[in-house]
């Protein structure tokens, strides 16, 4: 199966009040808020890149995604997030939320490039 971005509601959970999802910014920017499922490999990169850059590219301000429901992601699936990170406007940021623990293995190898991308994990 593919993984699918679901738009969801914002969660009730305390973040910062400038980059709340759901919320505006001082500067009058929504963040997005989605959830990932199914699975991100190589044999789905294409059209799973295809979603990330859709989302991110109408994105006014950052997007955040619950990766709970993520079933299994490699090392491919985390390149396609990071470049599809690329694709946010100004300052954005992608906010990942509840990563399997494979894949904050996979970041922490990349290190600084998670960062430069403007992937942050909550």
């Amino acid at each position: 199966m593919v993984v699918a971005i679901v738009e969801q509601p914002p969660p009730r959970a305390e973040h910062r009040a400038d980059r709340q999802p759901g919320r505006a910014t001082p500067d009058g920017v929504v963040p997005r808020q989605g959830r990932l499922t199914g699975h991100a490999d190589l044999r789905t990169r294409p059209d799973f890149e295809q979603l990330l850059v859709a989302l991110c590219t109408q994105a006014t301000g950052d997007v955040h995604l619950d990766l709970a429901e993520l079933d299994f992601i490699d090392v491919s699936g985390v390149i396609t997030l990071l470049r599809a990170a690329g694709t946010l406007p100004g300052q954005s940021r992608l906010v990942l939320r509840n990563p399997p623990e494979s894949m904050r293995r996979i970041l922490d190898l990349l290190g600084p490039a998670v960062g430069a991308a403007g992937v942050t994990v909550d």
